[in-house]
């Protein structure tokens, strides 16, 4: 590891986040272009990067995101070569407990006001995880506390040992028919936008309870709130939504069905937490890639 790597940092790095960049020169705050020119890094919210900036740091080679999705970033600015690393790992624990947070309410009807609802029974049962990564993972290991059989639909997997079954993303409609909980935890990608259709919602159990802590767009929403009105019996729960002029917007139809339940994109922020952890994850990340040359969640970004 080489001293002279300079970190530019779009956010304040707390003292973890700093200790872990020890060595390198950090840069926060507003920069001059020699100076965001020889940087070879940058942590930031891909949401946040200010216009024009990518086209200003000459030597860059690596962005490391602080969040856990990257589909904010705009990808015509991204220079050639760039390598892109998304943050998710350090939302894993979060994401997954917060996932079985509405996947139990929902088996339960916790969400339903003052009428009688059904409770279903999730132990012992199949859950379909879409999307194998480190948030699928942490999901499908928490099934296993209630003896759950897991399936596991990606096109890679983080943790093979917490899946009964392994199956291409192709075969999401066979496997959602024996599905009596589906969780989505797809990044969204020119191939997940829309993945999860009205037909693919038809094919599964009129019981199926359906999580997504993934991304909005992966679901159809008018297919979604079709479905839920014509199966009742069905349930779904959200903590993303759609984006809609611009920014993610949680205003649906669905709000109105009883079957439909969500929170309000909060998954990564526990209550008495800070995302000091995640920015720590994300520099440690840095140092990893500068160190060894390769690092964790690398995104192809050609997918994008």
């Amino acid at each position: 590891m080489s001293s002279r790597v300079a970190v530019y940092v779009t956010d304040s790095l707390p003292s973890k986040a700093r200790a872990a960049l020890e060595g390198f020169e950090v840069i926060e705050g507003p920069a001059d272009d020699a100076t965001l020119a020889r940087c070879q890094a940058l942590i930031c919210w891909p949401h946040r990067i200010p216009s024009g900036l990518l086209g200003k740091m000459k030597g860059l080679e690596m962005i490391q995101a602080m969040s856990a999705g990257v589909d904010a970033l705009d990808f015509s600015a991204l220079p050639t070569g760039v390598k892109l690393f998304s943050n998710a790992g350090a939302f894993t624990e979060a994401v997954a407990e917060h996932a079985w947070g509405l996947l139990l309410g929902a088996a339960k009807g916790i969400h339903v006001r003052n009428q009688r609802t059904t409770p279903y029974k999730l132990r012992n049962k199949t859950l379909v995880v879409v999307g194998a990564g480190s948030i699928g993972s942490g999901v499908a290991r928490l099934a296993k506390s209630l003896g759950m059989r897991t399936v596991g639909v990606s096109r890679s997997f983080r943790d093979l040992g917490v899946f009964d079954e392994r199956a291409p993303v192709a075969s999401l409609g066979e496997k959602m028919k024996g599905a009596d909980a589906i969780v989505m935890a797809l990044p969204l990608t020119k191939k997940t936008r829309g993945i999860l259709t009205y037909d693919l919602l038809m094919a599964a159990k009129e019981s199926v309870i359906v999580v997504n802590v993934g991304r909005g767009e992966c679901v159809n929403e008018d297919g979604l709130v079709r479905w839920l009105k014509e199966r009742p019996g069905s349930r779904f729960a959200t903590d993303v939504f759609w984006v809609k002029g611009g920014r993610e917007t949680f205003d649906t139809p669905a709000w109105d069905l009883p079957n439909f339940a969500g929170t309000l994109h909060v998954s990564g922020s526990p209550l008495g937490e800070d995302l000091s952890a995640m920015k720590a994850a994300a520099a440690a990340n840095v140092r990893t890639y500068f160190e060894t040359g390769t690092a964790q969640n690398l995104v192809d970004t050609s997918e994008y």
